[in-house]
């Protein structure tokens, strides 16, 4: 199984315990992944196409509580064999319309209702409603990955009404149209979270917060790394030009016409090439800004090439 098949399990296990919450996840679940096909006598006759057994217990559990006749068997299609699907096939009869009619997607004549933007004024049938939508027909991106959460539905009008009820979750969720269905999605990470944890997947919510955690610590690692490195190379090519400026002033004669100080600098570095500045102005039992100083005065003078320092610069 996928993880978000993991994740579409998990939210099958957590049912709304109010009738109006259980209406709105099978009405929601029911365009996700329902057809609907008018017979005479004014019935309908459904079908709920859904991947997994929890999901398909659930819904087969909420049909039968609205009084369907409504029978359930997996098949594995011809496309993905190793793929198990559960079809829940309503009766053409009377209770079966009316349990279609209580999930709002046809009115007690049968006839196929829009959805209604109503659901998103109740915070908890909003929940339902998405919970639903999810179950059926939902993605969303595993932990490491970047975050992405993806609901699926047949009409863009469904999708709005998805869309609204993130919005009154406090959830921003974006409707994107396709020529043959619609979806509700985002990318934002505390959307993704907020979305599972309001549908019942709490074990993935706090994977997705468990992965924000090691992801920002990881970035801190990384910034810190590429700190020390950028450092690190900007102290070996101080050290290099100081080292060849040594040898530059070493090889015209310059270097022993140094004042003391400045001299001494140069011992010291040629001394310990490999030291950071910090550590060798220890060991030469000097302040470390006026060893830079001093070491910098020779840099400057070895590419002047001019004679050596007044005995004024010495004290740099």
């Amino acid at each position: 199984m996928t993880y978000a098949s993991d994740v579409r399990e998990e939210v099958a296990h957590h049912p709304p315990a109010g009738d109006c919450c259980r209406r709105a996840l099978l009405g929601a679940a029911l365009r996700g992944a329902g057809t609907l096909h008018l017979t005479g006598g004014g019935h309908v006759h459904a079908e709920l196409d859904v991947a997994g057994h929890a999901v398909g217990r659930l819904l087969l559990a909420l049909l039968r509580e609205e009084g369907a006749t409504c029978g359930i068997r997996t098949y594995r299609p011809a496309r993905l064999p190793a793929a198990q699907r559960v079809l829940l096939v309503l009766a053409d009869d009377a209770a079966s319309t009316r349990a279609l009619a209580a999930a709002g997607v046809v009115d007690p004549a049968g006839r196929p209702l829009p959805p209604d933007p109503a659901i998103a004024r109740r915070a908890c049938c909003a929940a339902s409603a998405l919970a639903g939508a999810f179950a059926v027909a939902g993605t969303v991106s595993g932990p490491g990955r970047p975050a992405l959460l993806e609901v699926r539905t047949h009409s863009a009008d469904h999708a709005e009404v998805l869309r609204a009820c993130g919005a009154r979750l406090g959830i921003d969720l974006r409707v994107r149209e396709r020529p043959r269905w619609a979806e509700v999605m985002t990318r934002r990470r505390e959307a993704v979270q907020g979305l599972l944890s309001v549908i019942g997947a709490d074990s993935a919510a706090l994977d997705m917060a468990e992965d924000e955690v090691v992801r920002q610590a990881r970035g801190a690692a990384n910034r810190r790394a590429n700190f020390d490195t950028a450092n690190l190379g900007r102290q070996v090519a101080a050290t290099r030009r100081q080292v060849r400026a040594i040898e530059v002033l070493a090889a015209d004669g310059r270097l022993a016409a140094l004042p003391a100080p400045l001299r001494e600098a140069a011992v010291l570095r040629a001394a310990h090439p490999d030291l950071p500045l910090s550590e060798l102005a220890q060991r030469g039992g000097c302040p470390r800004p006026t060893l830079a100083a001093r070491l910098r005065r020779i840099a400057a003078l070895a590419e002047e090439g001019g004679g050596p320092a007044e005995s004024g610069s010495a004290s740099a």
